[in-house]
Order: structure tokens, then C-alpha cells, then sequence
């Protein structure tokens, strides 16, 4: 009789009743989750202008090219996504100068002597301006990734490019905007 006593006066909770208890707090922070998300609340992350700037256009021009590269529009994602990007009118403009992909063998297969591994380097050259006084002149930063290539699946190793090639675009976006911001942090000073 006094293992029942004990058992029903023990006020430690039991395995069940914690696994209870926390799958209901597991099922409140899902239903706030669909909630917010179901209303269009999201994180934006912190706008890369300074104070009283409010929009920023982002620009690139090549002659040679029908649309804007991949980078360009990541920006431009980017900027919409922190409700400041803007026209041609905008205080702060920037400008892609120059978008450079390379490609060079890394190494090669000492049995049959083709391609093993292959480097893609994306570079990127750009200017940056608030009311028309430069803030970043020249400015260029790369990423670079390397990759396996296997000769016989080649379908393959072109899909892995290509998505090294987003990955390293959204990179250097973020990239950009960060050196951005740290411009705009020394104009507030």
C-alpha cells in the first residue's frame, strides 16, 4: 500500500505528462508560425541605406546582353524584399559595372586524363552613391567554389554548375549589400 501512496502523492511529473507538456508548446509555436506566415509577416532583415534614404536603384548595362544577369536580379530581390528598392530617381544608386564568370580546370584524372574538378570564380565590380557623392568607387569582390566532374554524367555536373553558380550570385548579392551598409554606416558618422 505504500508503493500507491507514494506514486499518487509524488509531485515530479511523469515522462508522459512532460511529453504532453511540451507537445503542446511545440503545437503553439506552429499555429503562431502558420498564423504570421498565413498573414504575410516576415523577417526583412535591416535596410542597407542610411538614415533618410529611403529607396535605392540598382543599375547595370551591358550593350551585348538581352536582360539583366542573375546577380542583378538577386539585388534587386534583395532591395524589394526590405521595401527600398526604387527607380532611376532614388538618392542612392548602384551601379554593376562589370560581371566576370570564370572557369578553370582544377585538376585532372591521372587514368584517363580527363577533367576531375573544375573551379568557377564569379567577380563583380561595382560603384555606389548617395546624392550624387560617390561612396564606393571601384569596388570589387569575387566567390569561388570548385566542383567534380565526371565525364560520364554530364547532365549532372552541368546541373551542380548552374546551382554553384545561384549560390555564389546570391553570395556576392549579400556580399554587396553588405559592403553597402558599411559605407553607409561611416557617411552617418
Amino acid at each position: 500500500m505504500k508503493s500507491i501512496s507514494a506514486a499518487v502523492l509524488d509531485p515530479r511529473p511523469t515522462a508522459r505528462s512532460r511529453i504532453s507538456r511540451r507537445l503542446g508548446v511545440l503545437a503553439a509555436v506552429l499555429a503562431v508560425t502558420v498564423i504570421l506566415a498565413g498573414c504575410g509577416f516576415h523577417l526583412q532583415g535591416a535596410s542597407p541605406l542610411p538614415d533618410g534614404i529611403d529607396r535605392m536603384y540598382v543599375s547595370y548595362s551591358d550593350n551585348y546582353r538581352v536582360g539583366d544577369p542573375p546577380l542583378v536580379e538577386t539585388l534587386r530581390q534583395r532591395l524589394r524584399e526590405r521595401h527600398v528598392l526604387g527607380d532611376s530617381g532614388a538618392p542612392a544608386k548602384l551601379s554593376i559595372e562589370d560581371i566576370e564568370n570564370r572557369q578553370r580546370i582544377v585538376s585532372v584524372s591521372p587514368v584517363d586524363g580527363q577533367v576531375a574538378e573544375y573551379e568557377l570564380t564569379t567577380r563583380v565590380a561595382f560603384d555606389y552613391e548617395v546624392n550624387g557623392a560617390s561612396q564606393l568607387e571601384n569596388e570589387t569582390l569575387s566567390v569561388s567554389r570548385s566542383y567534380s566532374f565526371d565525364n560520364t554524367e554530364r547532365l549532372g555536373a552541368e546541373q551542380e554548375q548552374s546551382e554553384l553558380l545561384t549560390s555564389m550570385h546570391e553570395e556576392l548579392a549579400n556580399l554587396i549589400l553588405l559592403r553597402v551598409a558599411t559605407a553607409n554606416e561611416k557617411l552617418a558618422r
